[in-house]
């Protein structure tokens, strides 16, 4: 039996990728800082932010079943605006949830993921740390610091046996556009802009993939023996990803401008 932790498993796709595994027959530890009813699913109030606090409910979770196989570093929130009229606090915040939170789940757990190999870490990262979205720049940023920490935790821990993936899911049907806090708009040069982009996003957003589908690939990966370093979810973002590599930066950057920045090729 595989023993798995879901971090940001109230809503969204951590919660379908818990409802998924758990009728898979794993166990599953759900985090988040509200708690939640999941069949088959323990939850636990923990927040992301909270290493010592982590860091006992992850022991807690070995010392019961002699090993941990996996942890998904889900948990994350998103903040929109220009630069210019974002404040510093607001900044910090979402670096500590996104990033910070997934340093000190990872923390946490890699002594007893140590202990349990073959593990896996997946953290959940998404397209935009590949295309750095205008009005978006600190949540891009904070899935981009992911990738990064990812790619070179991988080379730290894979002599322990313990495999990692970044998860790259594309737009996606969740309540995340709803909770998005949105900054308040100081600068009148950017109003226009904003709304308009913002429109885009949510409404690709809402036309996108749902949450069953991006756990499906998760899942995929949880099982497969050979961990890629990055997986992509859904065939539209691979094709981007793949057409980023061979386009020029600069043609890419005005393309992605064009779309959400409202600004002329």
């Amino acid at each position: 039996m595989k023993i798995g932790i879901i971090t940001g498993a109230s809503q969204g796709i951590g919660y379908a990728l818990a409802k998924l595994l758990s009728e898979k027959g794993y166990t599953v530890y759900g985090i988040s800082r509200s708690g939640f009813e999941l069949a088959g699913v323990t939850s636990i109030k923990a927040d992301v932010t909270d290493f010592e606090t982590l860091s006992a409910v992850y022991q807690s979770i070995y010392e019961k079943h002699g090993k941990i196989d996996f942890l998904v570093n889900n948990a994350g929130m998103g903040i929109s605006g220009s630069i210019e009229d974002t404040k510093l606090e607001d900044v910090e915040k979402i670096f500590k949830v996104n990033f910070n939170g997934v340093f000190n789940s990872t923390k946490a757990a890699l002594p007893f993921l140590r202990k349990s190999k073959p593990s896996k870490i997946l953290n959940i990262s998404s397209v935009a740390a590949e295309f750095p979205i205008p009005f978006q720049a600190f949540y891009s940023s904070t899935k981009a610091a992911v990738t990064a920490f990812s790619d070179a935790l991988l080379n730290e821990v894979e002599p322990f046996g313990i495999s990692v993936c970044t998860i790259l899911p594309g737009d996606i049907k969740t309540n995340f556009t709803k909770n998005r806090e949105k900054n308040r708009i100081d600068s009148l040069e950017y109003k226009n802009r904003v709304e308009k982009s913002l429109a885009v996003m949510e409404r690709d957003e809402q036309n996108g993939m749902t949450v069953e589908y991006a756990a499906r690939v998760i899942y995929k990966v949880i099982k497969k023996k050979r961990t890629p370093l990055h997986k992509t979810i859904g065939v539209k973002y691979k094709v981007m990803i793949f057409l980023k590599r061979i386009l020029p930066r600069k043609l890419v950057n005005k393309l992605i401008g064009s779309i959400y920045g409202f600004k002329k090729l």
